[in-house]
């Protein structure tokens, strides 16, 4: 045998080594990540023909009166049960903005949107991320999700240590955070080394490196949770930012958010419990205004409304789009507000998200509004937030912001000829 043909083989055997380890790892990322390609299992489930059809309520019921009458072990509480299987159908949406929460992580989701900062003071989202392979090739850029910092409270640990919003987190005490990245990345190079583009040694070296780090990791929802959750613990963390690593050692401590005015009259405008009041007090008397909306995530939208109401004048702002053609888009409305609104200023910058993107979006389409900063965090989806029993959550999206008047849809529309 050749030596080419021997290295050859020596790299398939490589390779067919490291895609088990590959899979075990992508399987735990599906369960984890969203937006990412998974296997259809659908031969796997019952009913999944046309032969024979049962209602979903009655295949769950069935499924949990089986598990406690022939499981080999005690099974869970039925709170377990339900959590489970509503994690289940949350992920299995592939959607970046409907995430799943454990009990503790929840309630640092809730204590975030409250204005308190729990853990290193962060809170961290799945964003894809641009990634440039030749696959075949030919030069493609493909989306991959990361945990990136969304939001950083000032004062916090994490502010004090010089992290900033859209670091991605390579690293915690050591543990790689898995993602997908990589692993596309050495799948291109495999294709380039049976294509003889690259040679043995590149793709041993990658196989190794990858290997290294796939022994000492961690799925990025636990690393999240390691980290915006509780109030003790010391992390050495790596970031990563513009393609350079980032180190840095981080004392967790609880951080308060608020609404603060600056020596220029200037708020911090958080969404939060009070802020409806706080903003009625500080327009008194003014025909100009500048709110700070940066590091801003996470805001209760109908405290968001309620403040819109204070500066704007009632009517429709925009809705949320949704793919449900037969569903009539939810409307941004004000009946009632500041019929004589006052000049705004309002500054932003990628941390601007969720309600205060809406609400900056929504000012500014009427004019009334002016926005200084560098753009927004594009994260303006309507959500439901839901707790379940044991304590864990989740976010359901209901459709994107949009300013404007919703189109009018088929439904809409036959509503309105019946009623001529």
């Amino acid at each position: 045998m050749s030596l080419e043909r021997k290295s050859l083989s020596t790299a398939l055997v490589i390779s067919s080594l490291l895609i088990a380890g590959i899979a075990g790892m992508k399987f735990r990322s599906l369960r984890d990540l969203p937006n990412s390609q998974e296997t259809n299992l659908s031969s796997m489930f019952a009913s999944s023909g046309k032969e024979l059809e049962i209602a979903e309520t009655d295949y769950f019921t069935g499924i949990i009166e089986l598990l406690k009458g022939r499981f080999v072990d005690q099974v869970p509480t039925d709170d377990k049960l339900l959590s489970g299987a509503v994690r289940g159908m949350i992920v299995g949406l592939r959607d970046i903005d409907s995430q799943f929460y454990k009990p503790e992580e929840f309630t640092a989701f809730k204590s975030i949107r409250a204005g308190r900062y729990p853990g290193i003071g962060v809170w961290m989202d799945y964003k894809p991320q641009k990634v440039s392979l030749k696959l075949g090739g030919v030069d493609q850029e493909q989306d991959m999700p990361r945990l990136t910092v969304v939001s950083v409270a000032p004062g916090s640990p994490a502010a004090k240590a010089g992290v900033q919003a859209g670091d991605l987190l390579d690293s915690v005490d050591g543990h790689w955070v898995m993602n997908t990245e990589a692993i596309i990345k050495y799948q291109a190079a495999q294709a380039d080394f049976l294509a003889k583009k690259i040679d043995f040694k590149t793709i041993n070296d990658m196989r190794k490196s990858l290997k290294a780090r796939m022994d000492k990791s961690i799925m990025p929802a636990r690393a999240r949770e390691k980290l915006i959750t509780g109030s003790t613990g010391e992390f050495a963390i790596v970031w990563e930012r513009a393609g350079k690593q980032i180190q840095t050692k981080i004392t967790k401590a609880e951080t308060d958010v608020a609404r603060k005015v600056g020596a220029d009259g200037s708020m911090a405008l958080t969404f939060t419990s009070g802020a409806a009041s706080d903003l009625a007090n500080l327009m008194k008397g003014k025909s100009s205004i500048t709110l700070d909306l940066r590091n801003n995530v996470l805001g209760d939208m109908e405290t968001m409304r309620q403040c819109l109401g204070i500066l704007a004048p009632s009517g429709t702002y925009g809705y949320f789009k949704n793919e449900r053609k037969a569903a009539a888009p939810v409307q941004l409305t004000l009946s009632k507000g500041n019929q004589t609104p006052p000049k705004i200023k309002l500054i932003v910058d990628q941390s601007t998200r969720d309600a205060a993107e809406i609400f900056a979006l929504a000012l500014q389409s009427k004019g009334i509004a002016t926005l200084s900063g560098a753009g927004m965090g594009n994260s303006r989806k309507l959500k439901e937030v839901v707790q379940l029993p044991d304590g864990s959550g989740y976010t359901l999206n209901l459709g994107t912001f949009t300013p404007g008047k919703p189109p009018v849809t088929k439904v809409a529309k036959a509503k309105e000829e019946a009623q001529v």
